[in-house]
């Protein structure tokens, strides 16, 4: 008997507007102080009419195009009853056949990872708007408070069709979701604070007979599908993956045992990576969904105006990686956030033009000039995602704060590339660029500090010819045959010159005279 994960996800986003889904109140979840944002309407009072909120409804549209979804020409608010302590409407304003965006999909690429498919195609069932509950804050006395801050902040729920086939895909389809909230400014999608909730759903497929394809398990002949568990409470994208990892695994324990499945919602333990049951999963009919009589079905496309989506986190990576030669790893890190995306183009612009003008005055074959360009774009993506955001982790600096412009960090990477400095010196350099803010012109700081690299071969001779008096015994064991001790002679040379020489040029020079 063989089991295949049938996993699927829903989604919920907080959007960004001022104000929450419908009613004025401001629109703010990480208010500390309890029940500060509320009214009439967000805590239900009788006679209170909801009013829908209009940047809600575009952000709605925006994201369901960027998803490739269809937009309803006609949608509308629906009615969904339970009875929660969060909820005291006893029911939720949200949308059940007719939502506002649907059919949609996403495509996932593991160029990097190992998985059992290079690319995933990941439909998107729907994507509607809703209000979301207010918070409980349980106490240790067993006394729960509400607070209703929350209550009806303008919620899009994003549900996915079960297509997803690994752990690894569902944890990548977050973080790539997360990225494109960021990029169209719909949603912080922060999951610690909630922002962003992801629930997952998961069955096992069982085949008596099967087939494996291209790494994926395929059923021959007829196949039972078990019944449907819901995981919540997940805060993370790791913890997403290991949810699914761990349920995957008790199901798969369960039916192995002659058990059954029970259909059930069940909450995820990041203390003990265990998932615990709450309590038995409902059903569209539990729910009792019908038309919201309040508010009147809508025209989203109208309502949301004209429309134009921005280049979107996966085309830019593709270009970052055509147009400008970053590696894979490095564009996808450096679009993660729009405003390091924007800085890198900026960048790349600056060191790309300074490359073509370099290329002017030479004359090189066009696969050479391309390797030229590789090059550089290796330069400024090593230097960008370790040295420079290492440095600004150091000194407590955001990339929201960052004074050292494009045009500046570009001239610090011609320094580099044309070896007017060393990796040595250019680190302490880019120390200094950080505290120099708006004043962080490298050539001047460089000539100014002393980094500039030394190549003059008498003067390297000189300091070569000193280390190697100061050091007979390292000599003579290299010239015996210990050649690893031309590392620590090499070491010796640039210490002697302050990390201003040319290590390339010292090196060679030490052989020269070791022969």
């Amino acid at each position: 008997m063989s089991y295949t994960p049938i996993i699927g996800m829903e989604i919920h986003v907080e959007l960004k507007t001022a104000s929450k889904m419908f009613c004025r109140c401001k629109n703010d979840a990480d208010e500390t102080v309890p029940n500060t944002n509320i009214c009439p309407i967000c805590l239900a009072h009788p006679g209170t009419l909801p009013v829908p909120n209009r940047e809600a409804m575009r952000l709605g549209v925006l994201v369901g195009k960027a998803l490739n979804c269809s937009i309803r020409e006609l949608s509308k608010f629906d009615r969904k009853h339970y009875f929660y302590p969060d909820l005291p409407k006893g029911y939720q304003i949200s949308q059940y056949d007719e939502p506002i965006a649907e059919h949609g999909n996403f495509t996932l690429f593991f160029p990097l990872e190992d998985n059992i498919r290079d690319t995933a195609v990941i439909g998107i069932t729907r994507a509607h708007l809703e209000e979301d509950t207010a918070k409980l804050t349980h106490g240790t006395d067993k006394s729960t408070l509400v607070d209703f801050n929350r209550s009806g902040a303008p919620l899009l729920e994003i549900v996915t069709d079960p297509d997803f086939k690994t752990a690894l895909e569902a944890k990548t389809f977050c973080q790539e979701l997360r990225t494109l909230l960021r990029a169209l400014d719909a949603s912080d999608a922060d999951m610690e604070k909630g922002h962003m909730r992801c629930e997952v759903n998961i069955s096992l497929q069982e085949t008596g007979r099967f087939e494996i394809v291209d790494g994926i398990v395929k059923p021959l002949g007829d196949y039972k599908l078990n019944n449907k568990v819901e995981v919540k409470n997940i805060n993370s994208f790791k913890s997403v993956e290991k949810a699914i990892l761990f349920e995957t695994e008790r199901q798969t324990k369960a039916l192995e045992a002659g058990k059954m499945i029970v259909q059930e919602t069940r909450g995820y333990n990041d203390s003990t990576g265990e998932t615990v049951s709450q309590r038995a999963k409902e059903t569209a009919a539990d729910y009792r969904y019908f038309p919201e009589p309040d508010i009147p079905p809508f025209h989203p496309l109208m309502l949301a105006g004209d429309l134009t989506l921005p280049e979107l986190p996966q085309a830019r990576r593709a270009r970052f990686r055509d147009e400008y030669g970053l590696s894979y790893a490095d564009a996808r890190f450096l679009t993660e956030d729009a405003l390091w995306a924007n800085f890198t183009e900026a960048v790349m612009s600056e060191a790309t033009s300074w490359i073509d003008e370099l290329s002017k005055g030479e004359s090189c074959t066009e696969d050479e000039c391309s390797l030229r360009r590789n090059d550089v774009a290796r330069t400024v993506g090593n230097w960008l995602t370790s040295k420079l955001i290492g440095a600004m982790n150091e000194t407590n600096i955001t990339i929201e704060t960052l004074a050292i412009s494009p045009e500046n960090f570009a001239e610090f990477i011609a320094l580099i590339y044309t070896k007017k400095i060393n990796s040595t010196n250019a680190q302490k350099l880019l120390i200094d660029m950080l505290s120099s803010g708006k004043n962080a012109d490298p050539t001047h700081i460089m000539e100014e500090k002393g980094y500039g690299q030394v190549g003059d071969t008498a003067v390297l001779e000189s300091i070569v010819d000193n280390v190697i008096t100061s050091y007979p015994d390292q000599v003579a064991q290299y010239r015996a045959g210990k050649t690893p001790l031309l590392q620590f002679l090499k070491g010796m040379a640039m210490k002697a010159s302050e990390g201003s020489a040319d290590p390339v040029v010292i090196e060679e020079i030490l052989k020269e005279k070791l022969r």
